[in-house]
């Protein structure tokens, strides 16, 4: 059974059962109410009645014919049911007792003569009904309803009208509700149906595909996060074939160099000697960085790249890296200056923070001009440790600076020489699985800063 129809049912359901039991709770309400005002009406009546038979004794000295008033009858038409019938008037609804106790009168002839001392209901109806009759200041009979819970042919004929229109008003708002039902699920189920046929086109590979959205409702909402979900997949389909493609481009060069050389030794075009040997070992060694490089990437991906945590001073590893790259940099013309502030602890992987700060450093002395200075500074920021390499070169182009921490990408051709165009990349994986952030802006040159929290030293 599809949805549509669950949910159809469903709602017809509680249609149904809100009808009916709206019915029911106000069939009761209206019958207790009824109920309350004829007990009203009635002790309302009976004293009246009390009061013209109390006249009556008194003008009588007797009850000598009181009982033709009881016998009185009166002729009402009933529209509904349109006829006429015969009812008696409001005395012959009661009966009346000597001071003895024995009916004297009543709209039912049965009951004349009958003792409540000898009748235990007629005795409980007095004990319970009862309404004194009295005379110049004294009791000379009792006033009783013959049957309280009897309704008149009046009262049937107004209660079953009443029931009528209830249920009446009960079915035809269960016909709109079973409407409003349908036209709701019909309106929930389509949009749902929509992304049905959106994700199945998803599935089938057609990423561009997205659904309209109608309505700022949840529906509308879920609309949304489809369409947000079908740009990332196909960011991230795009991203995937760009890097297969980058990977393939990578690894041509130096199989293609490894390749030619080997060729021309084997043709006899190089001589077998350490000087012909060397490029094909360069580019072996290129090769080797880049696998390793694209291996560390899939770990980090995947969530498995492997992290030996300890608690360390930040600033010491810091100072460590300097000293190991100053002699490289002192080649080369470049100086190296340290800024660090002490204390400054850290749980980290110490391997992959130097890995981190050394492809910062490696790339800051790539693009360094002899004879600048690269400044190395470890201080704190509020309840993080900030790691900085400025370097003094040409900086980086603003439209390089969204994608600069992307695989393989490559910034102008002053800045794309060497490396795996890797290294950036690597470094923001192995910062964010520390739980710390990495960033880059120009300040006179290129300014690399990753974070990482700090940690309170017992």
């Amino acid at each position: 059974m599809s949805f549509r129809w669950k949910l159809t049912g469903a709602l017809a359901l509680v249609a149904v059962l809100a009808a009916v039991g709206t019915y029911f709770l106000a069939a009761k309400a209206l019958g207790d109410r009824f109920q309350a005002y004829r007990q009203q009406e009635r002790e309302i009546a009976g004293q009246e009645l009390a009061q013209l038979l109390g006249q009556f004794w008194e003008t009588r000295g007797s009850w000598a014919g009181v009982d033709q008033l009881f016998r009185a009858r009166v002729e009402v038409y009933l529209f509904r049911q349109g006829r006429a019938v015969s009812l008696t008037g409001q005395m012959g609804r009661y009966l009346l007792l000597d001071r003895e106790g024995r009916v004297v009168a009543s709209g039912e002839p049965s009951l004349l003569g009958r003792d409540s001392s000898l009748d235990p209901s007629l005795r409980e109806k007095v004990q319970r009904y009862g309404i004194p009759v009295v005379s110049g200041g004294r009791q000379v009979g009792t006033l009783v309803p013959i049957d309280p819970a009897v309704l008149s042919p009046l009262e049937e004929d107004f209660l079953s009208s009443v029931r009528r229109a209830a249920l009446a008003g009960g079915a035809v708002a269960l016909a709109i509700a079973l409407l409003l039902g349908t036209f709701l699920a019909a309106e929930l189920c389509a949009p749902l149906e929509r992304l049905i046929q959106a994700t199945e086109r998803i599935a089938k590979g057609d990423l561009a595909h997205r659904v309209v959205v109608r309505t700022k409702d949840e529906i509308g909402k879920l609309a949304e996060a489809f369409n947000r979900m079908a740009e990332a997949l196909q960011r991230l389909e795009a991203a995937r074939r760009q890097f297969l493609a980058d990977v393939a481009h990578e690894l041509r060069t130096p199989l293609s160099v490894i390749r030619g050389n080997l060729e021309a030794l084997l043709d006899g075009a190089f001589p077998l000697t350490p000087e012909s040997l060397a490029p094909v070992y360069e580019e072996t060694l290129h090769l080797g960085e880049l696998v390793e490089d694209l291996r560390t990437l899939t770990l980090a991906d995947t969530g498995h790249l492997p992290l030996e945590k300890e608690e360390m001073e930040i600033g010491e590893l810091v100072a460590e890296v300097v000293e190991a790259v100053r002699p490289v940099a002192a080649e080369e013309g470049i100086k190296i200056a340290l800024e660090r502030e002490p204390n400054l602890f850290v749980l980290a992987d110490p391997r992959r923070i130097r890995q981190v700060l050394g492809n910062l450093l490696s790339n800051a002395l790539r693009f360094s001009p002899q004879g600048s200075t690269i400044t190395v500074s470890a201080i704190r920021q509020g309840a993080e440790a900030w790691v900085s390499v400025q370097d003094q070169g040409p900086g980086i182009p603003e439209e390089d600076f969204p994608h600069i921490f992307e695989r393989f990408y490559k910034a102008d051709k002053s800045r794309s020489e060497g490396g795996t165009g890797l290294g950036l990349a690597i470094a923001k994986e192995i910062v964010q699985a520390h739980g710390g952030r990495i960033w880059a802006e120009n300040r006179n040159g290129a300014r690399f800063t990753f974070s990482l929290p700090l940690i309170t030293k017992s």
